[in-house]
């Protein structure tokens, strides 16, 4: 459920001052001048009122921990939900409503989770009173015990419905012990724990768990939540995308770990660079005690320098930066074994560029018929298979036809059989079995760019953008330049094609993806070689991607499926290994559209496919033959 914030802004501007007055009884402000509408801060310690409201937004600000209140805060501060104070609002200022949606489960055909009966918590509190962690936090959050005396988190979405359960033991967690679990015979709900309680109007602070959201909130930092399911998980970003998208501001505070610093970097990719801060937890902190501590969560920093420590901690966001510039004293020394990226599958290939890494763009061209489809199908193939999210566009096959060219390419030899017509034509089908426990296992992997979509670069970007940020989508392939509407006549095609290219290097090193252009060679002669000016339009296609890669037939036989035809991969030119001429010879296998370089990759089985045996292979081809001239 999305509350119009409009609308909500309509109902405080007819409550006028009334908000202040509201807000102080709900609280119990201590010390509060009605008439110049001050008081001292429910937040923090203090003995001079700087708790002073603002009629031109509503709400009060303290001028010690800066920290914002509006009549929702205070509303949330009794126990109501955001939607329950919205609509008390609502109808507070004549303007009622409708709430509808409130505790209905929208999801069809899903198996939601059972609150667990409300027993007695003394174990839970106990053991979060010696994380700091007190019982009102407790409650505020909705903390209950379950029959063994462990925590239970209930994570609620926006219309409070109950869609996950987590557990964890309510003691310190033992080295290889599981730390937490969510609840048997359900359908887990990626939600954010707390979400149904925070303010859309304020920043939201996201933390890596529930008792680092706890911590948060003791501090007075009410409008926090946690992911549900650990830093490397983001399946929470694409759940809760809608709801995301009403903040202005985001704060990540994630562990100071590897997994933590990996979390923060991919939330400013997908959440957006413009909106999105973090805060930097400490290696080491000094205790109240003038003693120093290792830390690694917000909740030791609760632990060690108390609830003004945090507040000092999270009041101290980092932006990430003018996007155009960085200074180099801070740019990090990178090596090409640590860039993450996407392998493809074939061995020598792999041996050559070892990845299409993230922040790249490679162009890829060819000769008609040398396989540019296969060896991009085959690319997204062991992407979707390594659980890397991809998107496609592609105008020389429609879905439907890039859809059969990757049930052949998955399902592999052993899942693809030959039949021949009436007239005696030979062709292939994928078992039926097959292609629906492939698609069934990829579902959520692959999103193609849609047939009658627009095809203007502009309109591409905002799909590529939307479909990054929503579901993580890392590889991203344009299927061809020549296909692309990109606002150019004659007379400044050049121009246009090189402001392509430029944005498309900008695309992936913004939001750390690889991009894959497909881009056609001039006409050429019959037999002859791609070399690394023969891409048709600006020779800055080749002068600033990345990387560039062609392919070429080496020989031409007639068709007919007994004597597939040889390719040459070339590397063209590779920025990031200072290489290029690399020539690598591949075989291609009309029944499965596979390439492949020894039997090992002609008969690889997908992760969908978990039959036992030996895999599919075919003694005619002599491997070694067929490369042994080719360098």
């Amino acid at each position: 459920m999305i509350v119009d914030k409009e609308k909500l802004r309509q109902a405080k501007e007819i409550l006028g001052d009334r908000n202040a007055d509201l807000i102080a009884e709900f609280l119990s402000l201590q010390d509060y001048d009605r008439v110049n509408k001050k008081a001292l801060c429910p937040w923090h310690r203090e003995d001079t009122p700087s708790f002073i409201y603002n009629p031109k937004c509503y709400s009060f600000h303290c001028f010690g921990c800066q920290k914002n209140t509006d009549l929702i805060d205070a509303l949330m501060y009794t126990g109501k939900t955001y939607t329950e104070a919205a609509e008390w609002i609502f109808n507070e200022a004549g303007m009622p409503q409708s709430f509808g949606e409130r505790g209905v489960k929208t999801k069809a055909h899903h198996r939601y989770p059972h609150l667990e009966p409300d027993h007695d918590r003394s174990r839970v509190l106990a053991y979060l009173a010696t994380r700091c962690i007190s019982e009102a936090t407790a409650n505020r959050v909705g903390i209950r015990e379950d029959d063994n005396g462990n925590i239970v988190f209930n994570y609620y979405d926006t219309n409070d419905v109950l869609g996950l359960v987590k557990y964890r033991p309510a003691r310190k967690i033992a080295k290889g012990e599981n730390k937490a679990w969510c609840q048997r015979d359900c359908d887990p709900i990626p939600l954010l724990f707390n979400m149904n309680r925070v303010n859309t109007a304020a920043p939201l602070y996201i933390t890596e768990g529930e008792i680092d959201c706890m911590a948060a909130i003791e501090a007075g930092f009410t409008n926090t939540v946690s992911i549900p399911l650990g830093a490397g998980n983001f399946h929470w970003i694409e759940e809760n995308f809608d709801f995301l998208e009403q903040f202005d501001n985001i704060i990540i505070c994630s562990d100071n770990d590897d997994a933590g610093e990996k979390m923060r970097k991919e939330c400013v990719y997908r959440l957006g660079s413009w909106r999105t801060k973090f805060v930097e937890i400490p290696k080491v902190v000094t205790g109240t005690d003038g003693t120093s501590h290792a830390v690694k969560d917000l909740n030791e920093v609760l632990y060690y320098l108390g609830k003004e420590g945090v507040i000092a901690l999270m009041n101290n966001t980092h932006e990430v930066g003018v996007p155009s510039v960085v200074d180099i004293a801070d740019v990090q020394d990178v090596d090409l074994d640590e860039m993450d990226g996407i392998t493809t599958g074939l061995k020598p290939v792999d041996h050559k560029l070892m990845k299409l890494f993230y922040g790249t763009l490679t162009v890829l061209t060819g000769q008609p018929g040398a396989g540019k489809t296969s060896l991009l199908d085959q690319w997204v193939a062991q992407a979707i298979d390594s659980g890397i999210n991809t998107w496609m566009f592609s105008r020389e096959m429609p879905s439907w036809m890039t859809r059969s060219w990757l049930n052949f390419i998955l399902a592999g030899p052993d899942n693809v059989r030959q039949y021949t017509n009436e007239a005696g034509a030979q062709y292939y089908k994928v078992k039926p079995e097959a292609k629906s426990a492939i698609w069934t296992h990829y579902k959520g992997r692959l999103y193609l760019h849609k047939d009658d979509e627009s095809n203007k670069f502009e309109d591409l970007l905002t799909s590529m953008k939307d479909t990054v940020r929503r579901y993580g989508t890392k590889l991203l392939i344009l299927d061809n330049l020549m296909m692309i509407d990109i606002g150019a006549g004659e007379a400044n095609i050049l121009e246009k094609q090189t402001e392509v290219i430029t944005k498309l290097i900008g695309f992936a090193m913004k939001y750390n993806v690889a991009i894959v252009l497909v881009a056609h060679p001039r006409k050429m002669e019959k037999g002859s070689t791609v070399g690394m000016y023969d891409i048709a339009g600006t020779s800055n296609i080749i002068n600033l991607a990345h990387r560039s890669i062609g392919l070429t037939k080496l020989n031409y036989e007639d068709g007919n499926g007994e004597n597939a035809p040889n390719v040459n991969l070339t590397i063209l030119k590779d920025r990031l290994r200072g290489t290029s001429g690399f020539k690598i010879g591949l075989y291609y296998d009309i029944p499965t559209r596979r390439f492949f370089t020894d039997q090992d990759e002609y008969g690889h089985r997908y992760g969908w496919d978990t039959t036992e045996g030996p895999t599919s292979k075919n003694p005619q081809w002599n491997l070694d033959e067929i490369f042994g001239d080719i360098q």
